[in-house]
Order: structure tokens, then sequence, then C-alpha cells
């Protein structure tokens, strides 16, 4: 496939997001906008789901398959250059390799995150992924970056109530990934070191700590820090400092103000 694309002259780098549509903007497509935009980039969204939800309250998911996705993404990926992905909200493991093997096909050295959305804040159950199934360890041969929270990565271990709070358990799989991936352990849902974010990468890990004794919760906050770390990582910057800038932005948009919806700048 040839690399040479005629694009209009623009300043700006490129990111996609693909995600679902939050009509509260909080989380999912419109949220990252808002991030690329503060970060200074023009931001492309491929709808994944189209939710009915506000900040507090999840009432129904409408996915689009697999064929819809990939027929958004293709023209975006021909005429494009774009050096970083974010992805978010999407049905099952089999269009989530799709969607991978489609964005490396067009650019082997694409960098991909994925924030592994398995439940909203509100309640509502997406997936019932498994860490150990074929198709997962697919996927993360292909990813740059997965960015869960504590919570998630328990629900991907099938953890039980009594091993919610198995530590060791939860970094040695994000050990055991980041030899093919690397691996950002949001904190804020921590059980020890509430507010620590831990990078795993190449079976070392990096701590990147909190810079504010208080924060305001937020509805869509995970989308937020993997679209600023998605950001950062299209601007050119390395992982570390990308996942440190995001950490610092993160908290700023957490302590935007008092609600559940933050505002976004740098």
């Amino acid at each position: 496939m040839s690399n040479h694309r005629i694009v209009p002259s623009i300043e700006r780098p490129y990111v996609i997001s693909i995600a679902g549509f939050d009509p509260s903007a909080g989380a999912g497509l419109l949220s990252d906008m808002k991030t690329f935009e503060a970060h200074q980039l023009y931001g492309f969204g491929v709808c994944t789901a189209m939710t009915i939800q506000t900040d507090t309250a999840f009432l129904k998911n409408d996915w689009l398959e697999k064929e819809h996705l990939l027929a958004q993404l293709k023209p975006l990926l021909e005429k494009f250059p774009i050096p970083a992905v974010k992805i978010g909200l999407i049905k099952d493991l089999e269009t989530l390799l799709a969607v991978c093997d489609c964005l490396i096909s067009f650019d082997p050295q694409i960098k991909i995150v994925l924030d592994p959305v398995l439940k909203a804040s509100a309640g509502y159950n997406f997936h019932d992924w498994i860490s150990g199934s074929v198709i997962f360890k697919n996927v993360l041969k292909r990813l740059y970056l997965i960015t869960p929270n504590y919570l998630e990565l328990q629900t991907l271990m099938g953890a039980d109530q009594e091993n919610q709070k198995d530590v060791k358990a939860v970094e040695q799989l994000c050990l055991s990934w980041s030899l093919d991936c690397a691996v950002l352990l949001k904190g804020g849902h921590h059980p020890l070191t509430p507010g620590t974010d831990y990078l795993f990468h190449k079976n070392e890990r990096l701590e990147f700590h909190s810079g504010s004794p208080v924060v305001y919760p937020k509805h869509g906050s995970g989308c937020v820090l993997s679209s600023a770390i998605t950001a950062q990582l299209a601007l050119g910057n390395s992982l570390q400092k990308s996942c440190r800038f995001g950490k610092e932005y993160i908290e700023r948009f957490l302590n935007s103000n008092t609600s559940l919806l933050g505002y976004h700048n740098l």
C-alpha cells in the first residue's frame, strides 16, 4: 500500500478515537475530542456504539457492527497519517482484533492505546472478557499500551469477591502483559495506593504519584486519561513522558469543578 497520501496542509497532528457516543459528553468520543483539542491535535472519531446515558445513569446501549466500524475507519487511514489511536468501548474481542489488524495494515508503527471499558460508572456491564483467552492475548500483541484500572484487571482475571484485594496477583498479570505491550495500571480504585498509577513495560515498573491531595470524581475520567496519553504519543513524546503528562492532565480535569462533568484545558 502506498504511503503517499494527499492531505490538506495542517500544523496539528492527526489522531483517532474509536469509542462510543455518550450524549452527556463526559466519556467516549465527545470527551476524547475535547481532550485532543486541548492538546492542539486534530481528532477523528469512529463510533462503536450509541448509548443512552447521563453522568449518573446508564439506560441503554446499541452496538455498531464490525463492518460499520471498519467502513468508518478505512477512508481516514487511506487519506491521513495517523501516529496514534485510542480505542475505548467496543462490541467484543473479535471486533477489537479486527480493528487492530486494520490499523496495523495501514501502518505497522501506529501506536494503539486500549482503554478496556468493561463496565459503566453507573453500573452497566458491557463485557465479560477473560485475560487468558486466545483472542485477548492476540490483541495484546498488537497494542502499544493498555490502561485498565484495578477493578477492570480484577474482572479480566475472573477474580471472585474474596480475592479482590490480591494486589500481588494483579501486578504479576501486568508484568506478564508488559512483555507484549505496556500496561498502565490506573490508581483510582487501587486498594492500597489510591491515586498512584503504575506503568509496567518490558518487565519493569514505574510509579506516577498524585500531585493533588484531593480530587473530585468525574464521569469518564478513565476515557480522558487514556486519550490524554494518546494525544501525547501523537505529539511524539515517549511512553513515560506521555503517561506523566496524562497524569497531570487528568488531575487538572478532576479538579476543574466539583461536579461529575469536568472542563478540558491545558
